[in-house]
């Protein structure tokens, strides 16, 4: 069985606000194992992003990592020191941002932004990282790399940018890509063009990804197991065939209901999810999806289901399992 490189046990991290606590993660429990692809799915707000800024400790104010364990190889992030944060960040973790335009910097070329963890982490000179540079675009399929590498953020296309987005997170070799929805706003032919590259490079890498969408069609296609979160924790947790095949938890049988089918005629109106999911500063008594739950009863008004065993490799958190 392929080696455990991060398991994150039982994460809290809280928003201190003026209208008062919002737990965007609110005890979330998974693992990553070696040359793995990880899916956190769920609606917008459900935590999944805050989760992965929590492992590289990247929450900001007023967001505060209140509770829980992230192990990686063994070691604890979340009790380790700044230093060694910064030494880990970029090299042995790698993160490709949501929005590439606001994660790369408008003043230095995208040749310098890629070089920057090749001579911080690997201590390479100048020449050394150049070169290595017009590789990693060259990887990641960008044309005429050894003259666009002297090219602004600017003069990219989206798609073009968030190419070079994976050619620095991959730039290191990190044992772990978190992947926060890094095909947004782009459209399905290149979305699918970026995530072939992504994982392609990643197996050849034998780097594990942790890959964060709502996006249930690149879930089916790209990820080996899946955790689904609703309001700040995992409701859901099993390989990615054993949630498409026999879902478990009402939650994601709502989600796969939502999804368009080309093998459902065009009369058949398509299904949605009714209500809304809870306001993070009023969560509901007992669990949390109830109030939208056409399977709900009376216990779960009064207690939040614990997250247990639900068939082999499969857990949910529920008391009316599907």
């Amino acid at each position: 069985m392929p080696t455990t490189i991060l398991q994150v046990k039982d994460l809290k991290t809280y928003f201190y606000t003026a209208e008062g606590v919002v737990k965007a993660v609110d005890g979330i429990s998974y693992e990553v194992r070696e040359a793995e692809t990880v899916a956190l799915v769920g609606e917008s707000g459900c935590g999944k992003s805050v989760s992965a800024l929590s492992i590289i400790r990247l929450v900001q104010y007023p967001g505060k990592i209140v509770g829980g364990q992230v192990l990686f190889d063994g070691e604890d992030l979340l009790q380790a020191s700044e230093d060694k944060m910064r030494s880990i960040r970029g090299k042995r973790i790698g993160m490709i941002f949501q929005e590439p335009m606001t994660s790369l910097n408008p003043v230095l070329t995208i040749g310098e932004q890629i070089a920057e963890p090749l001579r911080v982490h690997l201590k390479m000179d100048r020449k050394a990282a150049s070169q290595r540079v017009v590789e990693l675009l060259q990887s990641v399929g960008i044309p005429d790399a050894e003259r666009r590498y002297r090219d602004y953020p600017h003069q990219f296309s989206g798609g073009m940018r968030q190419r070079v987005m994976i050619a620095i997170a991959m730039s290191c070799d990190p044992k772990i890509l978190i992947a926060d929805e890094p095909t947004t706003a782009l459209d399905v032919t290149i979305q699918a063009q970026l995530l072939d590259t992504m994982t392609e490079i990643a197996r050849r890498m034998n780097t594990s990804v942790i890959l964060i969408t709502h996006n249930l069609g690149i879930v089916a296609r790209y990820a080996d197991r899946v955790n689904v979160m609703y309001a700040g924790r995992v409701v859901e947790s099993a390989g990615a065939d054993s949630i498409f095949e026999s879902p478990k938890h009402p939650y994601t049988l709502a989600l796969l209901q939502c999804v368009p089918r080309i093998d459902v005629g065009r009369s058949q109106a398509l299904s949605t999810m009714e209500g809304l999911p809870p306001n993070p500063n009023e969560m509901p008594k007992g669990c949390y999806f109830q109030p939208r739950c056409p399977y709900s009863t009376s216990v779960c008004e009064q207690e939040y289901p614990p997250l247990e065993q639900a068939g082999y490799g499969h857990m949910a958190a529920c008391f009316n399992k599907r």
